[in-house]
């Protein structure tokens, strides 16, 4: 009998075991498949964007237009958040200490970004190169020197002129310190070898209406604030190697026979260092599949704005080169 039983005692812990090896390889292959389950659903609530300037300017132009047309590609909403301040900085710190999930983005003028950042130097409380992680690029916003439509000079080379022989007497509106607009236009004044006096703004709109109301001679501003002003001002030249794809009929000041500048700001999303490769996969080819359609490009050429498309490893490039060009002309503006 104690044979027996002890023989039966053996049998069902071998049965046991093989039920609680069974259950574990169980419980493991559900886990594995849950946590599969939930990678593949990702996004599994609405994305936030955030934009750091005020409602209706280029960036959250940009902003919004991607948020309207990327839910088809996310299979979840893209909702616009605006806090402006410090020259985008506040969204941006914001989004660089936010959770890596690929639930908090940034879209901004890059050029802007570097600028400010280059510009606080050691107080910058943000590196854009280590702290976030660009996903793709959907435009660029061009700087423009824009004069009002009654304005004496007809090129940006009768400006120089006039600037050369009257230095100082001229004054130039500029969306604020910091920004890359007055990064641009310093630059050019610096190149071209003349003195005016800068008036700084809040905002490229009030930057835009100061030319407008001949408060000033000339302005900085992005190029797309000519839009619905074409009977009020001038764009006499673009900050770059190459003509603007969208308004094609202003020159670069290299064809004025000027010393010519490249800087522009190309419009980036980004994320927070650190979100899972599946999540930037995912959301890089939602964000260049948008930029890429006709409707993305219809809409903003109708606000004078470019697009383009390019995925983060590009729009890295473009940050690294972007920084090198700015640095020296910002350590001679300190």
């Amino acid at each position: 009998m104690w044979n027996d039983l002890s023989d039966r005692e053996t049998e069902m812990q071998g049965i046991i075991r093989r039920i609680a090896t069974s259950a574990a390889c169980a419980i493991a292959a559900v886990s594995i498949i849950g946590s599969t389950a939930a990678q593949a659903e990702y996004p599994e609530k609405p994305v936030q964007l955030m934009v750091g300037f005020s409602a209706g300017g280029g960036v959250d132009t940009y902003g919004r237009t991607l948020a309207n047309l990327i839910q088809e590609e996310l299979g979840q909403p893209m909702v616009v958040v605006n806090k402006p301040g410090a020259a985008g900085m506040i969204a941006a710190k914001g989004t660089a200490d936010s959770e890596p999930d690929g639930y908090t983005l940034y879209i901004t003028n890059a050029g802007s970004l570097l600028a400010k950042a280059l510009m606080d130097g050691e107080k910058s409380k943000l590196d854009p190169l280590t702290d976030l992680e660009p996903l793709g690029g959907v435009g660029v916003l061009v700087s423009s020197m824009v004069v009002p439509a009654g304005s004496p000079f007809k090129t940006s080379a009768d400006m120089v002129k006039f600037a050369k022989a009257n230095p100082g007497k001229l004054k130039w509106a500029h969306p604020g310190r910091g920004s890359l607009h007055m990064i641009a236009g310093a630059a050019f004044l610096k190149v071209n070898n003349i003195k005016a006096q800068d008036i700084p703004f809040k905002g490229g709109s009030k930057a835009r209406n100061a030319v407008v109301g001949e408060q000033v001679d000339f302005g900085f501003v992005g190029i797309q604030t000519m839009s619905g002003f074409e009977s009020k001002l001038m764009a006499l030249g673009v900050t770059m190697d190459e003509r603007d794809t969208v308004n094609k009929d202003v020159p670069t000041f290299a064809e004025m026979g000027l010393e010519g500048i490249d800087i522009s700001g190309p419009m980036i999303v980004f994320g927070p260092n650190g979100m899972p490769d599946d999540v930037k996969s995912k959301l890089t080819k939602a964000i260049m599949a948008v930029a890429k359609s006709e409707k993305f490009r219809d809409l903003l050429e109708k606000g004078g704005l470019a697009t383009a498309s390019y995925d983060g490893a590009a729009a890295k490039k473009k940050l690294m080169k972007l920084k090198a060009d700015l640095e020296p002309v910002i350590a001679e503006l300190k």
